[in-house]
């Protein structure tokens, strides 16, 4: 009798000593659903994004090769981002003169090596920023430096480093810029620099 107590007695301490080293064991299998505090939300490949405006007018169109959105700060990166910028004038307001006709359908293309949009919408812009005009007529055609902010729902730019201006019949470069596209208008404030070409006509 003595036999069989110690050989039930050892087989319960075995599959109790097994199940013990089961609940120890560390199920790497679940840690990687677990998501990472500092990781992204969701993260996007070749991505397209537009945006309106409160009253259904597009404000900007968002094309990114890559797009990582971070929920606990609102921010979204994205890498070799392009970003149309449409005026949100109203179509429907009567314009009398031309001036307001070329702002109403003023639009810009912004590029860079990467950004980080803010839930501000509020956009930096990093390594080789150009800002082109879409529109042949506008006062300033275009903007190139290393960083900007651009906010996105007024269209003010702002830039810290060297930048380089080309607009109708002038070309300028200086450290230190603000302006706002959807007017046209960019100063420099440091280190300035122009060049105005003068058509004979």
């Amino acid at each position: 009798m003595n036999i069989r107590w110690n050989i039930i007695l050892g087989v319960m301490a075995l599959c109790l000593l097994g199940w013990y080293y089961s609940l120890n064991q560390d199920n790497s299998d679940l840690q990687s659903l677990v998501k990472a505090p500092d990781s992204p939300d969701y993260i996007g490949q070749k991505m397209e994004t537009t945006v309106f405006s409160p009253d259904g007018k597009k404000q900007y169109l968002a094309l990114s090769d890559k797009v990582e959105y971070f929920s606990q700060d609102g921010k979204t990166n994205f890498t070799a981002p392009l970003v149309y910028l449409f005026d949100s004038a109203s179509a429907n307001q009567k314009q009398k003169n031309e001036t307001a006709k070329l702002l109403e359908s003023q639009s810009w293309k912004l590029r860079a090596q990467k950004a980080v949009l803010t839930k501000d919408e509020i956009l930096y812009l990093e390594g080789n920023v150009v800002a082109e005009s879409l529109e042949p007529t506008s006062r300033l055609q275009r903007v190139e430096t290393q960083s900007a902010v651009v906010n996105l729902k007024t269209q003010d730019i702002t830039s810290d480093t060297m930048v380089k201006i080309n607009g109708q019949n002038f070309n300028s470069t200086g450290l230190k810029m603000v302006g706002n596209l959807r007017q046209q208008v960019a100063t420099l404030k440091e280190q300035v620099k122009t060049y105005y070409e003068i058509s004979n006509q």
